[in-house]
């Protein structure tokens, strides 16, 4: 027990910020946050480990601002280690400089019993999307930009980001011997409508060029986990807001991820597409020159927590399942020399969608291999 005092100072709109030093790797920790009138908030997380460990993450998108899901319970209910929250916290798609009305939404969805209990249960990495950027379909040009940079670093814990203020909230971080490289594919955003196809970019070129070192940096990592929040599968001449507008940077990442060797050492985990789908790499491999029956990396779509559902992006090898109430789940198993990676997509109750789980298999100095495919009927 190590008791914090000094923490009265907050700023003017109330918020205190504080941080936690010398916890040991691998240990669950309880904390209490208590003020002078008697009131308090418990919670609890797990520290990661040092090399070798297994853990679990939950992974989703997509609630209405403040819901009180079901969900939430489910995906608290399985103890994950760490949740990563993919965009749309929220849904007030603010068009404007407007900090105000950015605190508020904040304030709505930790308003939420269920949702503030689960973030008090686990660490989280959030990274957004448009409709908690800004408006629908947002891009680097919106006029929300300074005011959801600044209110994000008001009330968002994260690592740090990659590339200077107010570009774009992409961030890495490891889990054992997994790593992991979030990107943003909102903030430096150029418009998909650009006539010269060369100019239309998603990351960035700051970002992009940070990506690029991260991916390089990871050749030796024996799973690299990419979290990129919409969808990287898309039909030709598709008009959604996925990659496909963006092909030609698409193009050049799939490229580089195939000539350092982590086609099949990545996994993805995306959101955005309100709608489960798994791809066990059959359709992801945008390489120059890519031959149909070379395969690419696994991708996991995982959403709504709680919206309509909608069908962006495929076609994916496991199909799509369109239900409220969803997200997904990794889980690693790891004994210093082999990876066991399940991933599977979740309902509102935590229980495996059918058809929504594979199992990957990473050996020290070997391309990762499925094992395990639920959407594959067994030989007899």
């Amino acid at each position: 027990t190590v008791p914090a005092g000094g923490l009265s100072a907050h700023d003017a709109d109330g918020l205190i910020e504080f941080s936690l030093t010398n916890l040991r790797p691998d240990t669950r920790y309880r904390y209490t946050v208590e003020t002078a009138e008697g009131r308090s908030l418990a919670g609890r997380f797990h520290t990661f480990g040092d090399g070798p460990f297994s853990f679990r993450v939950a992974f989703a998108s997509c609630a209405s601002t403040g819901s009180n899901s079901p969900v939430f319970d489910a995906i608290r209910g399985l103890s994950p280690d760490l949740f990563i929250h993919m965009g749309d916290l929220h849904y007030e798609d603010i068009g404007r400089n407007a900090p105000d009305r950015f605190r508020r939404a904040y304030d709505q969805v930790l308003a939420s019993p269920r949702q503030n209990a689960m973030f008090r249960a686990m660490p989280l990495v959030y990274i957004w999307d448009d409709h908690d950027f800004g408006p629908n379909n947002a891009d680097g040009t919106s006029p929300s930009k300074p005011a959801a940079f600044s209110v994000f670093r008001q009330f968002v814990p994260h690592y740090p980001l990659g590339t200077p203020d107010n570009l774009s909230l992409n961030q890495a971080f490891s889990i054992g011997r997994v790593r992991f490289i979030v990107t943003d594919t909102r903030s430096s955003r150029a418009p998909g409508d650009l006539p010269d196809a060369s100019k239309r970019t998603m990351l960035g070129s700051a970002q992009l060029a940070w990506f690029e070192q991260q991916l390089r940096a990871a050749v030796d990592a024996p799973l690299v986990v990419w979290v990129n929040t919409v969808p990287w599968i898309t039909r030709q001449k598709s008009h959604t807001d996925g990659w496909e507008r963006y092909g030609l940077e698409r193009q050049r990442l799939a490229d580089l991820i195939a000539g350092l060797g982590l086609s099949r050492r990545m996994v993805m985990l995306s959101g955005d597409a309100h709608m489960v789908a798994i791809d066990d790499g059959t359709n992801s491999n945008y390489r120059t020159g890519a031959a149909p029956d070379q395969p690419g990396f696994p991708v996991v779509q995982a959403a709504p927590m709680d919206r309509l559902t909608s069908e962006k992006g495929g076609p994916y090898s496991n199909g799509i399942s369109r239900k409220r109430g969803q997200f997904g789940l990794m889980e690693v198993t790891d004994d210093g020399s082999r990876l066991r990676v399940e991933l599977s997509g979740r309902d509102i109750r935590g229980l495996v969608i059918p058809r929504m789980r594979i199992v990957m298999e990473c050996l020290d100095g070997q391309p990762c291999r499925v094992i395990e495919n639920d959407a594959v009927r067994p030989r007899p």
